[in-house]
């Protein structure tokens, strides 16, 4: 496998869950046996030598868990799409290692490439957000031309 993409990556971006949810504990940090989003992302920002970067301009509880976390909170968006674009903003070269829930990655991938952002890699947590799990999520691709 060619190196060049992992050596090009500026952070680790990590996104936000709602510490509304009854599940946002096991959701970010795991639930004993499964990673979250933050335990995944500390666990590759470590391996690879990357600084981990969020952005949680509303819950508390997230900027809570970041700063003891020591995770810099660029601390302005309110929805996925905010974070993407955020992120990108945020980097260089567009070259940001997003972690996520397993069932949410396909809605980041699709945000992040629509901002043309091809030197993004993905990583997914263990534990998904929702019961259904990533199994549930529902991909509709483009027509493909004739």
């Amino acid at each position: 496998m060619d190196a060049e993409p992992i050596r090009k990556l500026e952070f680790v971006f990590v996104h936000s869950y709602s510490s509304r949810m009854a599940n946002w504990r096991d959701v970010m940090l795991g639930d004993g046996t499964r990673s979250g989003r933050l335990a995944r992302a500390q666990a590759i920002a470590k391996e690879l030598d990357l600084t981990i970067i969020a952005d949680d301009a509303s819950d508390p509880k997230n900027r809570a868990l970041y700063e003891e976390a020591g995770v810099t909170n660029i601390g302005r968006a309110y929805k996925t799409a905010d974070e993407v674009r955020h992120a990108l903003d945020h980097s260089r070269n567009r070259a940001v290692l997003f972690v996520t829930s397993p069932d949410h990655l396909p809605r980041v991938v699709c945000d992040v490439l629509a901002h043309g952002a091809t030197q993004s890699l993905f990583m997914a947590s263990e534990v998904p957000f929702s019961g259904a799990g990533a199994g549930a999520v529902i991909i509709e691709e483009p027509r493909h031309i004739k």
